[in-house]
């Protein structure tokens, strides 16, 4: 018994100093803060090279040496005097931003008509199945078939604002605008 007791203390021991050591060399909150804000500022230092850096470090070494080229590649968007960017026809990005919006908001009032009339279509189809026979059923019915035109004519224009903003969407990119100007 007198062993298991040795075994048993000298584990703790062990336990303790291990844990002792730990919180001894631990890491403070504000000395991990700080480091963390010396790696962002050197990761800032960095330089980042991409394509479009390379390529003009390339061209800026070789006009040193050589005459100005006179052919230079279309870009597709083209800068205004004003700074900002327009397509190939001349629209700029809040005209396709507005374009987008107005679209989206037709859209949203169309389905929101729609869930309005598919509510109205179960609430006259319930009715009808609650009342009785000889009550109310031909008004009843003459309402849910009303509804259910109502129904396919808001599914029809649902489907073809879908369309309009798919059609705006392949007209965006084919026309050079940026793909951020849809948003």
């Amino acid at each position: 018994m007198k062993s298991f007791w040795k075994i048993f203390c000298c584990c703790l021991l062990v336990t303790a100093i291990s844990w002792i050591s730990n919180l001894a060399n631990a890491q403070t909150l504000p000395e991990a803060a700080r480091q963390e804000r010396e790696r962002r500022k050197g990761a800032e230092s960095r330089a980042v090279f991409t394509n479009e850096s390379a390529s003009a470090a390339a061209r800026a070494s070789a006009s040193a040496s050589a005459p100005p080229a006179t052919t230079a590649k279309p870009d597709t968007v083209k800068a205004t005097a004003a700074g900002g960017r327009t397509d190939n026809k001349g629209r700029d990005e809040k005209y396709w931003r507005d374009t987008f919006e107005k679209v989206r908001q037709d859209l949203k009032r169309a389905d929101d008509k729609l869930k309005l009339l598919d509510l109205k279509s179960n609430d006259l189809s319930a009715q009808l199945l609650r009342e009785g026979i000889y009550t109310r059923e031909m008004e009843l019915r003459a309402e849910l078939d009303k509804a259910r035109k109502e129904q396919e004519i808001t599914r029809k224009e649902v489907a073809g604002y879908q369309q309009t903003l798919r059609d705006l969407e392949d007209e965006l990119r084919r026309s050079g605008g940026l793909p951020g100007w849809a948003r």
